[in-house]
């Protein structure tokens, strides 16, 4: 894994690093992005286009299920780029954990690619195969060094491996997923929108009340970064999101929002009508609000696109803000001054020290934003461990505290104490809530038979040669903008967040709508950096 420093550039009047550390050499778009491969579009949403259907997710019982069904491919592939994910379609990761973008040239004419027109399926019977010289040709690949090996060990007097896919493969795969059309979609090339088979029209509401957090989900377009930015701005700094319109005409109906953004040169203001892209079924595919009847999301993100990429219409090619920036995109929105730390370069305590600087009762007082490495191969780490996104950027709500139970041995914890439970409330559940949702008061006795100390220690003996005792774990709360696919697995915690939103205490609930709470060592092994604008 490379190493990161934070050796500022300054361009203007805000500090800018890039990926390895040096001085960003970048051209001046709109909103000066160093960032720029930060973005993986919603599985959910490029799901519904490859199948030419809308889908209610809600009531699908096994999503990873129908996922790997759609786009042929595991689950716990989808969502790394080393495993030959088409999330990432079009996208090609260098060794300094860099993207490029690019048309895919398989997508270019009607015919198949040279290397996929050869290639045999991949799901053919084997079973007749009785060397690797046989082997290599029914998978398609010119010689051994063209097929991966994931995984391989001996078993008595033989060798058991598992063969990873060949390019070919790969190739074959995405020409079967992603049509000329498709792409054409995805990659659009002209100004003025007008992809086949969607229209722009004014499906609803720019919001009912007021913007909230949980409102923003991403689309099949990959601006996680903006999208995230969105949610925290909605989230910790209410206020700054507002429907701001004017008339054009007698008609009602005939009025323009005007949405500003901040960047290289100061602050811009853009106009935008509310007519959103919408399928032929009248699904909103590009950015939605959670919200049944409000659109601010998808008019935030069509005015956004129209600022980045200089649209003189009203039809922006949204497909092109793919990859961006998740600091910048929250300085866009308000005009504050982003900071990005890289992991890397800091322990972490020092990250969490920071989520706890702009973080009040809970709850992020300015907009904070997370990123995910390149791969997971590049960070070292299994991203299918935690359901984790790579490439992929995430809003971070505040952090909590819970006091949970440790099993440790006698001896260990004559060398680590018991910690002494805290007198004054943590954020989040109370200091003697346990991993469960379950809490256990002073001299109890419980269904072990052990026993927790009514003192101070709060030690749990259950009279054999183990302690559980209750100790402090610091979490990072996270939104990924899907608003599926959350954090799982030992590090991540359950139950319910609690925050002062601004006057009055919040509970927010943990593993649904796309948020999570990840243990703060989990959350600096499998994340990059965290940032945003104050």
């Amino acid at each position: 894994m490379a190493s990161r420093t934070t050796t500022p550039a300054v361009r203007n009047g805000r500090p800018t690093t890039r990926r390895d550390g040096a001085a960003a050499a970048l051209p001046e778009p709109k909103d000066a992005a160093p960032l720029a491969d930060i973005g993986v579009p919603s599985p959910y949403a490029l799901a519904e286009l490859i199948a030419h259907r809308s889908i209610d997710w809600d009531a699908v019982p096994n999503r990873p299920a129908l996922l790997e069904q759609i786009f042929q491919t595991p689950y716990g592939d989808l969502f790394d780029p080393a495993s030959g994910s088409p999330l990432y379609v079009g996208q090609t990761l260098r060794p300094d954990g860099s993207v490029v973008r690019a048309r895919p040239d398989f997508a270019r004419g009607s015919s198949r690619s040279k290397a996929s027109a050869t290639h045999l399926e991949t799901d053919a019977d084997l079973t007749d195969v009785r060397d690797l010289a046989q082997l290599v040709k029914r998978l398609g690949g010119p010689s051994l060094a063209d097929v991966p090996v994931r995984n391989a060990f001996t078993s008595a007097n033989s060798v058991v491996v598992e063969l990873g896919e060949t390019a070919a493969a790969r190739t074959l795969r995405f020409e079967r997923l992603f049509d000329t059309g498709l792409i054409d979609i995805l990659f659009p090339e002209l100004l003025g929108y007008h992809p086949a088979g969607f229209t722009w029209q004014d499906v609803g509401r720019f919001y009912n009340e007021s913007t909230e957090f949980l409102d923003p989900v991403q689309g099949y377009v990959g601006d996680c970064y903006v999208i995230a930015a969105m949610s925290s701005v909605a989230w910790s700094m209410p206020y700054v999101i507002a429907d701001r319109t004017r008339a054009t005409g007698m008609d009602n109906e005939s009025f323009v929002h005007q949405i500003g953004f901040h960047g290289a040169h100061g602050l811009e203001q853009v106009e935008v009508t509310d007519r959103i892209l919408v399928s032929s079924g009248s699904s909103v595919e590009y950015a939605k609000s959670k919200e049944p009847g409000e659109i601010w999301p998808s008019v935030y993100e069509k005015a956004y696109a129209k600022w980045r990429l200089g649209e003189p219409t009203d039809y922006p090619a949204i497909p092109n803000i793919a990859g961006g920036d998740p600091s910048i995109a929250c300085v866009a929105l308000t005009g504050l001054s982003d900071y990005r730390n890289w992991h890397s370069s800091f322990t972490a305590a020092q990250i969490l020290q920071l989520v706890k600087d702009h973080t009040v009762n809970g709850r992020t007082t300015t907009p904070m934003v997370s990123w995910t490495y390149g791969s997971g191969e590049q960070a070292d780490v299994a991203y299918r461990d935690a359901n984790v996104v790579a490439g992929h950027a995430y809003s971070v709500l505040g952090w909590m505290r819970r006091n949970e139970f440790v099993r440790t041995s006698r001896i260990t914890d004559e060398i680590i104490p018991a910690v002494v439970r805290p007198d004054l409330p943590f954020p989040g559940p109370g200091p003697l809530d346990v991993r469960g949702g379950a809490s256990v008061m002073g001299g109890a006795t419980d269904e072990f038979g052990g026993r927790l100390d009514g003192g101070l220690t709060g030690r749990w003996t259950p009279g054999g040669l183990f302690d559980y005792v209750v100790r402090p774990v610091d979490y990072v709360v996270l939104r990924n903008p899907w608003g599926y696919c959350e954090g799982t697995g030992s590090s991540v915690a359950a139950g319910a967040h609690q925050a002062r939103d601004v006057d009055w205490w919040r509970s927010v609930p943990l593993g649904t709508d796309g948020v999570f709470a990840m243990e703060i060592n989990a959350y600096h092994r499998y994340f990059a950096g965290t940032g945003g604008a104050h």
